[in-house]
């Protein structure tokens, strides 16, 4: 079995923008019907490839990154089921909810904030997530209440 599902994964359509490191062995995003799988991001300043000095220019910047991974497959933040975010310093977590909440309607996706010792880049943030392409027949709906 997992055979043939390596095999049909190797065929999926993968996205092609540069990645952070020419050559690295994975893609940004792997999308398998409606799903897309996406890759962990670091908000680097795209002038330096360095993390911002300001953790909250990094955590726009790092969900500017995922935004714009998901628009090269015409998905929006809206369309995250389910988010992991990476974290070297945890009392960052209310800096990071203040950008994070800008970027969604709610109702918001599932989400793990999740601390770490390091990042690559000495980045702050890292962040992945699910995403699945909302139609009529799937559309994200909030809970119903008890």
């Amino acid at each position: 079995m997992l055979a043939g599902l390596s095999a049909s994964c190797q065929q999926l359509p993968r996205a092609n923008p540069p990645l952070p490191v020419a050559g690295a062995p994975f893609s940004l995003a792997v999308e398998a019907g409606d799903t897309l799988y996406v890759s962990g991001h670091l908000g680097l300043d795209p002038a330096t490839d360095k993390p911002p000095s300001d953790p909250t220019q990094e955590a726009r910047q790092v969900m500017t990154a995922i935004r714009a991974t998901l628009e090269q497959h015409k998905m929006t933040t809206d369309d995250l089921v389910s988010v992991q975010v990476f974290c070297t310093d945890l009392s960052l977590f209310n800096v990071f909810n203040k950008e994070y909440v800008t970027f969604f309607h709610k109702p918001y996706p599932a989400r793990a904030f999740i601390g770490v010792k390091d990042l690559l880049y000495g980045a702050r943030f890292e962040v992945m997530g699910t995403a699945v392409r909302h139609t009529a027949e799937n559309k994200k709906q909030p809970p119903a209440l008890p």
